[in-house]
């Protein structure tokens, strides 16, 4: 069983018409005062109705946490997953058995091996794809993967029954800096061998004609941290196609 799964919503706020860009969390609270607006969380989202410090004794300030509220239709690059708990045996009658899957444009549903990404035998980002047997599959990219679904059994329905509940969340096509096992060793066909090793993935973001290394990437608010100059910049991960990410990997 997995722990329950973060369902928060994010997308992108153009405050300042449009001079002032940044990811915000959207909040499901609703204010009478506010009808037609939702409310945002971020570091000052700049030009947002009513905007108030989280924290009581913080000061209005650029960087610091607030709230404000915004026309929803302002908002782009939205982040939702989406979650639903269908009874047992409606479960039983589509086949859903738990696990984790990864829905494809060219593939169709694929069950894969936890969430592990890893660098392909072409260098790009992939996932260790599961055939229904249990035996290995080719990697399956990640810019292929449309949304990432998790099954969970004996999940309690509304009216308190036991059901099984799926998770659809859109994902990243790209590989966050950091070390990841290395599977050279695995060949189609053949059940999943151990790790051959451990690399160092390096990553960097082709904008404007310049490399810009990529600090991490915060999949559940789809958003990846990247170095401009001296700033750490913010941006919506799904604006950055995966043909623009530059990956190096060294062996640890």
């Amino acid at each position: 069983m997995t722990d329950a799964p973060d369902l928060r919503t994010y997308a992108t706020f153009d405050g300042h018409g449009g001079k002032v860009s940044q990811r915000v969390e959207v909040l499901e609270d609703r204010d009478d005062d506010h009808e037609g607006l939702v409310a945002v969380v971020g570091s000052h989202p700049l030009g947002a109705v009513d905007e108030r410090a989280v924290d009581d004794d913080a000061s209005l300030t650029r960087g610091v946490a607030s709230i404000g509220w915004v026309d929803p239709a302002t908002l782009r690059d939205w982040y939702r997953p989406d979650r639903v708990v269908v009874p047992a045996i409606e479960a039983r009658r589509s086949d859903l058995s738990p696990g984790t899957y990864a829905d494809t444009r060219g593939r169709g549903r694929v069950r894969i091996d936890g969430q592990e990404a890893h660098l392909g035998p072409d260098g790009r980002p992939a996932f260790r794809a599961l055939a229904g047997s249990g035996v290995v599959d080719v990697p399956l990219p990640k810019d292929q993967v449309v949304r990432l679904v998790t099954v969970r059994a004996d999940v309690p329905t509304a009216s308190g029954a036991v059901g099984t509940e799926i998770v659809t969340t859109p994902i990243s096509p790209l590989l966050a800096p950091g070390e990841y096992p290395a599977y050279a060793d695995d060949v189609p066909g053949l059940p999943p061998r151990e790790p051959s090793g451990r690399v160092h993935v390096r990553a960097a973001v082709l904008l404007d004609g310049s490399l810009h290394p990529v600090e991490r990437i915060d999949e559940p608010a789809n958003t990846m941290w990247i170095r401009q100059g001296e700033r750490s910049v913010p941006i919506a991960a799904n604006e950055v196609g995966p043909d623009l990410v530059r990956y190096t990997a060294v062996p640890v």
